[in-house]
């Protein structure tokens, strides 16, 4: 077996071959802009935004950039909390809700702005903040720059939430239509890459909820046909006999998923200017 020794290895590189491998592929805009109005009912009461504040520890002169903002299920309130949110993502519709919720609570400190990883930032009026974070939102090419976008963007400290293992997938819904999920690389890649680029990150874990609670079965079944794409009529029947396996209706007609594999996402930050 070759001597291999931890500063051989290229992170970045493992991160894009991992990459590679992956059979899930990430959402589009448009796909997120169907998604707006049901992502931002189910994330508006998530354990996750309490368990993100508590350790972000938001404090009342900062002002944060807030990339992949979706619906505003981070920036509204950290906007309560702190001085100035700018919020940017690429789902058009995403942003008008997060502008909707934001007027009806008479909030005026959060700026929206529509922009991709891609685009360009800075040409586009963005400064530096005194955090940026990435919550949920590090589906992109180059693992890399987009790190070393988030220090160049933060003054005092970077905080992302990078998936543990599968993350929001549940592999027994891939098993119940006979197709494989690898995910790609998970936040492990991450840590690691920030160590070799001479950063020490901190990791906490945000541990989601075991069952979650929807209107209806067929709620419940859209929520997990979203992992999924161009399913069969024959995978369509495997998927909603699966999601009834785990279901439990309520007498008042509402339903409750029960998950075997409950979603966790690391929570990683770091100093940017701190080597």
């Amino acid at each position: 077996m070759a001597n291999i020794q931890f500063h051989d290895l290229d992170w970045a590189d493992l991160w894009v071959q991992a990459k590679k491998k992956k059979n899930w592929r990430r959402k589009g805009a448009a796909d997120w802009d169907k998604k707006a109005a049901s992502f931002a009912k189910r994330t508006a009461s998530s354990i996750y935004v309490d368990k993100f504040l508590a350790l972000l520890n938001p404090q009342p002169e900062w002002d944060i950039l807030d990339i992949g903002c979706g619906p505003g299920t981070l920036a509204l309130p950290m906007a309560d909390r702190c001085e100035r949110v700018t919020a940017i993502d690429f789902s058009a519709n995403m942003l008008r809700l997060l502008e909707e919720r934001a007027a009806a609570e008479k909030m005026d400190n959060i700026i929206t702005r529509k922009l991709s990883w891609q685009d360009d930032w800075q040409g586009e009026g963005i400064r530096p903040h005194t955090v940026a974070i990435a919550s949920r939102s590090l589906a992109v090419p180059d693992l890399k720059k987009a790190l070393e976008r988030l220090n160049s963007f933060a003054r005092d400290q970077v905080c992302i939430t990078d998936r543990v293992q599968h993350g929001p997938m549940d592999p027994d819904a891939f098993k119940a239509v006979d197709r494989d999920l690898n995910s790609g690389p998970d936040y492990i890649y991450t840590v690691n890459l920030l160590y070799q680029m001479g950063y020490l990150p901190e990791v906490a874990y945000i541990r989601l909820e075991e069952s979650l609670q929807y209107s209806s079965f067929d709620e419940a079944y859209a929520s997990y046909s979203w992992m999924f794409r161009d399913l069969t009529l024959d995978e369509e029947k495997r998927l909603r006999k699966y999601v009834q396996s785990i279901t439990t209706t309520h007498q008042d007609g509402t339903v409750e998923v029960f998950r075997r594999h409950v979603p966790t996402w690391a929570f990683i930050s770091w100093k940017p200017g701190v080597r």
